[in-house]
Protein backbone atom coordinates (compact mmCIF):
# COMPACT_ATOMS: atom_id res chain seq x y z
CA UNK A 1 0.00 0.00 0.00
CA UNK A 2 3.35 2.55 0.20
CA UNK A 3 3.65 5.05 2.97
CA UNK A 4 0.90 6.95 4.34
CA UNK A 5 2.88 9.45 5.82
CA UNK A 6 0.40 12.38 4.93
CA UNK A 7 -2.56 10.67 5.97
CA UNK A 8 -2.71 12.34 9.01
CA UNK A 9 -1.06 15.61 7.58
CA UNK A 10 -2.13 16.48 4.05
CA UNK A 11 -1.01 20.01 4.23
CA UNK A 12 2.51 18.54 4.50
CA UNK A 13 2.58 16.97 1.45
CA UNK A 14 4.82 18.72 -1.06
CA UNK A 15 2.76 20.56 -3.83
CA UNK A 16 3.20 19.72 -7.50
CA UNK A 17 5.90 21.69 -9.48
CA UNK A 18 4.74 24.26 -12.06
CA UNK A 19 5.73 23.58 -15.08
CA UNK A 20 8.30 25.61 -16.44
CA UNK A 21 8.01 28.12 -19.23
CA UNK A 22 10.80 27.47 -21.60
CA UNK A 23 10.13 30.43 -23.75
CA UNK A 24 11.25 32.68 -21.38
CA UNK A 25 14.95 31.28 -21.26
CA UNK A 26 17.72 32.94 -22.34
CA UNK A 27 20.30 31.27 -24.77
CA UNK A 28 23.43 33.50 -24.32
CA UNK A 29 24.47 36.18 -22.10
CA UNK A 30 26.39 39.50 -22.59
CA UNK A 31 28.56 40.73 -20.36
CA UNK A 32 30.68 43.85 -20.48
CA UNK A 33 33.45 42.57 -18.08
CA UNK A 34 35.18 39.59 -16.61
CA UNK A 35 36.90 38.00 -13.75
CA UNK A 36 40.45 37.53 -14.05
CA UNK A 37 43.07 35.97 -11.25
CA UNK A 38 39.96 36.43 -8.93
CA UNK A 39 39.85 40.29 -9.93
CA UNK A 40 37.10 41.82 -11.70
CA UNK A 41 38.00 43.38 -15.22
CA UNK A 42 36.24 45.82 -17.44
CA UNK A 43 36.09 44.99 -20.92
CA UNK A 44 36.51 47.29 -24.43
CA UNK A 45 34.05 45.12 -26.29
CA UNK A 46 31.49 42.51 -25.61
CA UNK A 47 31.62 38.86 -23.98
CA UNK A 48 28.97 36.71 -24.74
CA UNK A 49 28.59 33.79 -22.28
CA UNK A 50 26.44 30.39 -23.54
CA UNK A 51 26.30 26.45 -22.65
CA UNK A 52 25.41 25.68 -26.44
CA UNK A 53 28.40 25.17 -28.24
CA UNK A 54 26.44 25.93 -31.28
CA UNK A 55 25.23 29.30 -30.17
CA UNK A 56 28.73 30.02 -29.33
CA UNK A 57 30.01 29.56 -33.17
CA UNK A 58 27.19 31.61 -34.62
CA UNK A 59 28.00 34.42 -32.13
CA UNK A 60 32.14 34.62 -33.18
CA UNK A 61 30.97 34.08 -36.76
CA UNK A 62 28.82 37.47 -36.24
CA UNK A 63 30.96 39.44 -33.77
CA UNK A 64 34.04 38.14 -33.81
CA UNK A 65 36.68 36.24 -31.73
CA UNK A 66 36.51 32.81 -30.78
CA UNK A 67 34.29 30.23 -28.51
CA UNK A 68 36.67 28.96 -25.46
CA UNK A 69 35.77 27.36 -22.42
CA UNK A 70 35.27 30.17 -19.36
CA UNK A 71 34.52 27.88 -16.42
CA UNK A 72 33.27 24.46 -17.08
CA UNK A 73 31.30 24.53 -13.24
CA UNK A 74 28.93 26.84 -14.53
CA UNK A 75 25.92 26.55 -16.75
CA UNK A 76 26.86 28.73 -19.64
CA UNK A 77 30.35 27.25 -19.47
CA UNK A 78 31.20 28.70 -22.79
CA UNK A 79 32.28 32.32 -23.63
CA UNK A 80 33.60 34.57 -26.85
CA UNK A 81 35.58 37.62 -26.17
CA UNK A 82 33.74 39.43 -29.42
CA UNK A 83 35.34 42.05 -31.62
CA UNK A 84 32.86 44.84 -30.94
CA UNK A 85 31.71 47.29 -28.85
CA UNK A 86 28.07 47.63 -30.26
CA UNK A 87 25.83 45.51 -31.55
CA UNK A 88 21.79 45.82 -33.07
CA UNK A 89 19.67 44.45 -31.10
CA UNK A 90 15.43 43.88 -30.65
CA UNK A 91 13.95 44.48 -27.65
CA UNK A 92 10.17 43.79 -27.58
CA UNK A 93 8.71 47.16 -25.27
CA UNK A 94 9.73 48.03 -22.19
CA UNK A 95 8.07 44.33 -20.66
CA UNK A 96 11.29 43.33 -21.90
CA UNK A 97 13.03 45.89 -19.36
CA UNK A 98 13.42 44.87 -15.41
CA UNK A 99 14.61 47.12 -13.39
CA UNK A 100 15.59 47.37 -9.84
CA UNK A 101 17.78 47.81 -6.89
CA UNK A 102 19.18 44.79 -4.85
CA UNK A 103 21.84 44.80 -2.03
CA UNK A 104 22.75 41.04 -2.18
CA UNK A 105 23.99 38.65 0.48
CA UNK A 106 25.48 35.35 0.51
CA UNK A 107 22.47 33.82 -0.29
CA UNK A 108 20.10 35.77 -1.61
CA UNK A 109 18.75 39.14 -2.35
CA UNK A 110 18.74 40.82 1.13
CA UNK A 111 17.04 44.18 -0.01
CA UNK A 112 15.41 44.52 -2.96
CA UNK A 113 13.46 48.11 -4.18
CA UNK A 114 12.74 50.15 -6.72
CA UNK A 115 14.38 53.23 -5.05
CA UNK A 116 11.32 54.11 -2.76
CA UNK A 117 9.51 50.90 -1.67
CA UNK A 118 10.05 47.31 -1.29
CA UNK A 119 9.75 44.55 -3.86
CA UNK A 120 10.27 41.88 -2.01
CA UNK A 121 9.86 39.89 0.11
CA UNK A 122 6.04 39.72 -0.42
CA UNK A 123 5.05 40.70 3.39
CA UNK A 124 6.79 43.68 2.89
CA UNK A 125 5.67 44.41 -0.87
CA UNK A 126 4.92 48.15 -0.97
CA UNK A 127 6.54 49.15 2.05
CA UNK A 128 8.74 52.20 2.05
CA UNK A 129 12.47 50.90 2.07
CA UNK A 130 14.21 53.72 3.91
CA UNK A 131 17.00 54.33 1.12
CA UNK A 132 18.18 57.86 0.84
CA UNK A 133 16.75 60.66 -1.42
CA UNK A 134 19.78 62.00 -2.87
CA UNK A 135 21.38 60.14 -5.32
CA UNK A 136 24.76 60.65 -4.22
CA UNK A 137 23.87 58.93 -0.92
CA UNK A 138 21.91 56.25 -2.54
CA UNK A 139 25.62 55.87 -4.56
CA UNK A 140 28.27 55.78 -1.74
CA UNK A 141 26.25 53.45 0.03
CA UNK A 142 25.96 50.98 -2.76
CA UNK A 143 30.02 51.33 -2.52
CA UNK A 144 30.28 50.83 0.41
CA UNK A 145 28.36 47.45 0.30
CA UNK A 146 25.96 47.99 2.65
CA UNK A 147 23.00 49.91 0.37
CA UNK A 148 21.57 48.14 -3.46
CA UNK A 149 22.89 49.03 -5.96
CA UNK A 150 21.17 49.00 -10.04
CA UNK A 151 20.29 45.52 -11.60
CA UNK A 152 18.75 46.17 -15.12
CA UNK A 153 17.79 43.10 -16.98
CA UNK A 154 17.17 43.00 -20.52
CA UNK A 155 15.83 40.81 -22.53
CA UNK A 156 16.59 41.00 -26.08
CA UNK A 157 17.45 38.94 -30.15
CA UNK A 158 20.69 39.88 -31.93
CA UNK A 159 19.10 41.61 -34.84
CA UNK A 160 21.37 40.23 -37.52
CA UNK A 161 20.50 36.49 -36.37
CA UNK A 162 17.05 36.80 -34.60
CA UNK A 163 16.44 32.87 -34.91
CA UNK A 164 19.54 32.47 -32.84
CA UNK A 165 17.21 32.58 -29.69
CA UNK A 166 16.72 35.39 -26.82
CA UNK A 167 19.57 36.86 -24.80
CA UNK A 168 20.21 38.58 -21.62
CA UNK A 169 22.45 41.99 -20.52
CA UNK A 170 22.46 42.14 -16.64
CA UNK A 171 23.99 45.75 -16.11
CA UNK A 172 24.92 47.56 -12.57
CA UNK A 173 25.91 50.85 -13.98
CA UNK A 174 24.24 53.88 -12.24
CA UNK A 175 24.68 55.68 -15.76
CA UNK A 176 21.84 53.26 -17.77
CA UNK A 177 19.83 53.08 -14.27
CA UNK A 178 19.89 57.08 -14.48
CA UNK A 179 18.02 57.15 -17.98
CA UNK A 180 17.08 54.04 -18.23
CA UNK A 181 13.22 55.36 -17.65
CA UNK A 182 13.74 57.19 -20.93
CA UNK A 183 15.11 53.87 -22.80
CA UNK A 184 11.70 51.91 -21.51
CA UNK A 185 9.54 55.07 -22.93
CA UNK A 186 11.16 55.25 -26.26
CA UNK A 187 10.29 51.25 -26.54
CA UNK A 188 6.99 52.08 -25.59
CA UNK A 189 6.81 54.94 -28.27
CA UNK A 190 7.59 51.83 -31.28
CA UNK A 191 4.41 49.75 -32.35
CA UNK A 192 5.60 46.31 -32.27
CA UNK A 193 9.05 45.08 -31.62
CA UNK A 194 12.03 47.67 -31.27
CA UNK A 195 15.50 47.78 -33.49
CA UNK A 196 17.97 48.78 -30.75
CA UNK A 197 21.78 49.32 -30.57
CA UNK A 198 23.80 48.07 -27.49
CA UNK A 199 26.53 49.16 -27.03
CA UNK A 200 29.86 49.72 -24.91
CA UNK A 201 30.66 53.47 -24.56
CA UNK A 202 34.08 54.80 -23.70
CA UNK A 203 33.94 57.77 -20.85
CA UNK A 204 37.63 58.96 -20.18
CA UNK A 205 38.19 62.31 -18.11
CA UNK A 206 40.29 63.72 -15.45
CA UNK A 207 38.65 64.00 -12.07
CA UNK A 208 39.24 66.48 -9.21
CA UNK A 209 41.74 64.71 -7.62
CA UNK A 210 43.72 65.44 -11.08
CA UNK A 211 43.44 61.60 -11.95
CA UNK A 212 42.89 60.72 -15.20
CA UNK A 213 39.88 57.96 -15.58
CA UNK A 214 38.86 55.30 -18.14
CA UNK A 215 35.63 53.34 -18.41
CA UNK A 216 33.44 51.50 -20.31
CA UNK A 217 29.49 51.78 -19.72
CA UNK A 218 26.41 50.39 -21.22
CA UNK A 219 24.04 52.39 -23.72
CA UNK A 220 20.66 51.52 -25.30
CA UNK A 221 19.14 53.45 -28.03
CA UNK A 222 16.52 52.66 -29.20
CA UNK A 223 16.98 53.15 -33.69
CA UNK A 224 12.82 52.42 -34.65
CA UNK A 225 10.59 49.66 -35.87
CA UNK A 226 12.51 46.75 -36.31
CA UNK A 227 9.08 45.68 -39.06
CA UNK A 228 9.99 48.74 -40.55
CA UNK A 229 13.97 47.84 -41.20
CA UNK A 230 12.90 44.21 -42.23
CA UNK A 231 10.85 45.78 -44.65
CA UNK A 232 13.41 47.87 -46.04
CA UNK A 233 15.79 45.87 -45.65
CA UNK A 234 13.99 43.55 -48.15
Amino acid sequence: MGLQIFATDPDAKPKPKPETDFSNDHTFSFRSGMVVNKKPVSLANWRVTTGDPAVADAVAQLLGGTAEEYDPTKEQNLHVLTDTPSVEVVIDGSRAVEDKLILWGRTGPIHECDGVSFLSPPERKGEPCGCPKLMTERKELARQGIGPAPAINITFRLAHDYELGKGRFIASAWSLAEVIHEVKDALDDVEGEALCRLTLEHVSYVNKAGIKVDFRKPVVEVIGSYNDAIADER
